[in-house]
């Protein structure tokens, strides 16, 4: 009886030994790179590629790594359009859930994200040049640039729950919460923008520098379908407070001057 509880003990451990060696030694998630593919595309139902070697690891923490994320879109002519792009993205997780068939992401970090077919930063200054009645000329593509991403999420009833965003576009910052509909695609976010110092943005869009938005929160809205999300952001608050105050100097000024003018032009001898 001795000697069977020990055969079953050293099987036991021989086995535990052999599969942290595979995990850590031989076993590689990229030889398995057309069945991850293709099961993230069937669930997504976009088409999902990535270029290069995953990395997978257990210690400190189990953690996913994937560069070069492409996600595409069918458009109606059969074409593939690009939907979004990630130099990089770090996905920490829960293994004992992973095993459990619970989706539970401790933390999501993207560099260098990229949605195609809307620029918020673009959206946020066409707002703004509304607001103070003046022309927006921007030429930038439309595509959201965002350098850096972080969030927690989990997956409840079809339900993604999406907590403790971070973002930072190339002329802002924001942070929020939201869900996206896995069955319907449809995403809602509520968060709070606010515009990065002049000397943090890029070059092309210094010129268009919302100067009375600085130090501002910016209530931003995420909404509609993943593949064509909208972008809506309130400064009506900001607007009254800020844009309307100087408007009404600069009508005052111009008033004065007409004024001055038509006293000069019926000025009588008398």
């Amino acid at each position: 009886m001795k000697r069977i509880l020990i055969n079953i003990i050293y099987v036991a451990f021989t086995i535990i030994i052999l599969t942290i060696v595979y995990i850590f030694l031989i076993f590689n998630p990229n030889d398995y790179k057309d069945e991850i593919t293709n099961y993230v595309s069937s669930k997504t139902k976009y088409d999902f590629t990535y270029n290069g070697g995953m990395e997978f690891k257990l210690i400190p923490q189990t953690k996913l790594i994937i560069p070069n994320i492409e996600l595409f879109r069918s458009s109606p002519s059969g074409s593939k359009d690009m939907l979004m792009s990630i130099s990089k993205a770090e996905l920490s997780i829960s293994l004992n859930d992973l095993i459990n068939n619970v989706i539970d992401v401790k933390n999501i970090m993207a560099t260098d994200f990229e949605y195609y077919g809307i620029n918020a930063d673009d959206v946020l200054l066409k707002t703004y040049s509304l607001v103070k009645f003046s022309l927006y000329n921007g030429d930038h593509p439309n595509i959201t640039k965002i350098k850096n991403m972080s969030a927690k999420a989990n997956v409840s009833e079809n339900i993604m729950y999406v907590n403790q965003i971070y973002i930072e576009s190339e002329i802002m910052e924001a942070s929020g919460s939201g869900t996206i509909d896995i069955i319907t695609k449809t995403a809602n976010f509520k968060m709070i923008g606010k515009i990065k110092e002049y000397n943090n943005i890029i070059n092309t869009y210094r010129k268009s520098y919302p100067e009375e938005l600085n130090g501002e929160e910016l209530p931003i809205i995420i909404s509609g379908e993943l593949n064509n999300l909208s972008v809506s952001i309130d400064l009506r608050e900001i607007a009254i407070k800020k844009v309307m105050p100087i408007k009404e100097r600069v009508i005052d000024s111009i008033k004065e001057k007409v004024l001055e003018e038509i006293n000069d032009k019926i000025k009588t001898p008398f």
